[in-house]
């Protein structure tokens, strides 16, 4: 019994300290970290701040997978840019007609305003409806990962440097073994 209270203990830890996000000033929602970054940058460049100027390390431009995170990033955009309207970068783009999260997590549900030829989705502060911009549109960014993943790389001379892909299953693996008992 006091083997199984000590793994039920340790267990929860693991689990607690799992969900902290890197830096306090962070969001944590449905399991995501949010940082909302009150740079007006274009797109390129916010995903560049993301990826290599984030304090917390390798991080890429928001994935808003639902309502829920939509209307929280919304919400909380408002307090961060101390403004009632306006708008944010998300993490989406249209390539060869087809919207795609910048993490790679499918593509499940949308909240667009009206789609437009613009392939690089923005989230509305007022609303949290999207529309497509030109990418030299200079804004306010959401930058997204996952609570105690590990930092990439950081370029140091100028050069590109390779991107990587974290899956739930990587950022959570399932245990196995545990409960066999």
């Amino acid at each position: 019994m006091k083997h199984l209270y000590f793994l039920s203990t340790l267990l929860l830890a693991i689990a607690t300290t799992a969900q902290n996000c890197a830096d306090s000033s962070d969001h944590l929602i449905k399991g995501r970290c949010f940082k909302l970054v009150n740079k007006q940058l274009s797109y390129q460049d916010a995903q560049n701040w993301c990826r290599y100027s984030n304090p917390v390390g390798f991080t890429y431009l928001a994935t808003v997978a639902d309502q829920y995170t939509d209307n929280f990033l919304a919400s909380y955009a408002r307090t961060t840019f101390n403004s009632n309207e306006g708008n944010f970068w998300i993490g989406l783009t249209r390539t060869s007609g087809k919207w795609q999260w910048e993490d790679g997590t499918p593509v499940a549900w949308t909240n667009f305003r009206v789609q437009n030829s613009q392939n690089y989705a923005a989230e509305s502060i007022t609303d949290g409806k999207w529309t497509g911009y030109s990418p030299d549109t200079k804004m306010n960014f959401v930058c997204t990962y996952w609570p105690g993943a590990t930092p990439g790389p950081t370029p140091d001379d100028g050069t590109t440097l390779p991107t990587f892909e974290t899956t739930v299953s990587e950022a959570y693996p399932t245990p196995t073994g545990i409960f066999d008992w």
